[in-house]
């Protein structure tokens, strides 16, 4: 039993110890005044909860702006409207959030492969340096069957 609940306190420690890692992260990506780190990706949690609190916030305004107008209007809007339109944005909230967060680590893949493919060019270089040392035969693609031919006929 001790150790389950130590098991479980040191889960939580980590968790919280990982969320203040991020949250220091996050900060150093915003004091970056050079825009060289992307911190919109571990920022996406707190603008989606942001953004779903904002819809449930204005759906509310709009519920109580149609009770003052009364009490019927207000109520089709609690009991029927606002569901679907809180649903709706929250929806639109994250498709429109998954779309950019996509864009993002695909910008963030491609410098990953800029940077393999900066390195292969360097090890390439170096390899064809030690290559064209060695006495090897050449091939020439460029020279056509055709030319050839014709060059040995006369």
């Amino acid at each position: 039993m001790d150790r389950q609940t130590e098991d479980e306190s040191g889960r939580g420690d980590s968790g919280w110890q990982a969320a203040r890692l991020g949250l220091a992260d996050i900060l150093r990506g915003l004091a970056d005044w050079q825009l060289r780190q992307i911190i919109t990706t571990a920022m996406a949690p707190a603008i989606y909860v942001v953004c779903v609190g904002a819809v449930l916030a204005l759906n509310l305004f709009v519920a109580l702006q149609a009770f003052q107008q009364s009490l019927a209007a207000g109520l089709v809007w609690l009991l029927l409207i606002m569901p679907i339109t809180s649903i709706a944005g929250i929806v639109i909230v994250r498709v429109v959030l998954e779309s950019l967060l996509s864009l993002f680590r695909i910008v963030v893949h491609m410098e990953s492969l800029m940077e393999q493919l900066h390195t292969l060019r360097g090890q390439t270089e170096s390899i064809a340096d030690r290559v064209e040392d060695l006495p090897l035969p050449r091939i020439q693609f460029w020279r056509s069957r055709r030319r050839d031919s014709e060059e040995k006929k006369p």
